[in-house]
């Protein structure tokens, strides 16, 4: 008999993190992108993207969090991750990751195109490569060949095309999009809206389809 995913446990957690995670906070100005995480088209879980202003740039906080089993492969990530930045440069990273059970805790700090990376479950790395973590919220990331991994702080060498203009579907219907595709030691294909910001990204993890879709926070919470 196959296994199948409780709907009703999938809905019950995307609810309580909508309402956890995903009211933008009027008060401070701050934009916050929401995403549901799909596994082969059914909801797993869910990331928010805080995007808020600072006297000299803005302080992003990413939440993710999915939590499901199939047959005898779990699916559990919990990640929150804190990013500076001034004038569209990084300055600093600070992430803490539960990845199916092994824990990271790293942070990084930035001067210029060089950065200190240390932490728990991470090697220490100074390096001068200009890399960001693998952030895909903004469209500037995709100028980048150097990138490391936001659990394990692993170097990535990356190359990423641009196919074009490609409208996607989204929640809230078909919205316009430029599409990319990033190969290399992390494959992607990235959909951005004409604000520059991530509208969806879809990849394989353990043999399945998995696709992040922006969706606003009122859908999530139904």
């Amino acid at each position: 008999m196959r296994n199948r995913i409780s709907k009703s446990c999938i809905s019950a957690l995307i609810a309580g993190l909508a309402i956890h995670y995903a009211a933008p906070s009027l008060a401070s100005g701050s934009e916050v992108l929401n995403f549901r995480v799909l596994k082969d088209g059914e909801p797993i879980g869910y990331e928010t993207v805080e995007i808020t202003p600072t006297a000299t740039g803005q302080t992003v906080t990413v939440k993710t969090l999915t939590n499901v089993q199939v047959l005898f492969l779990k699916f559990h990530y919990d990640h929150q991750r804190t990013e500076q930045w001034q004038g569209g440069k990084l300055v600093s990273v600070e992430t803490t990751t539960n990845d199916d059970g092994t824990h990271y805790t790293w942070q990084a700090s930035y001067d210029a195109d060089c950065y200190m990376l240390s932490g728990k479950g991470v090697g220490k790395r100074d390096a001068c490569d200009a890399a960001w973590p693998l952030t895909l919220w903004q469209e500037n990331v995709t100028g980048k060949t150097n990138l490391y991994s936001v659990i394990n702080a692993e170097p990535y060498v990356v190359r990423t095309d641009k196919v074009g203009k490609e409208p996607v579907l989204i929640e809230a219907g078909e919205t316009p999009a430029t599409r990319y595709t990033m190969s290399g030691d992390v494959e992607r294909d990235l959909w951005y809206g004409t604000d520059g910001k991530l509208l969806k990204t879809s990849f394989k993890r353990k043999g399945y389809d998995i696709d992040f879709i922006r969706v606003d926070a009122n859908t999530l919470q139904k």
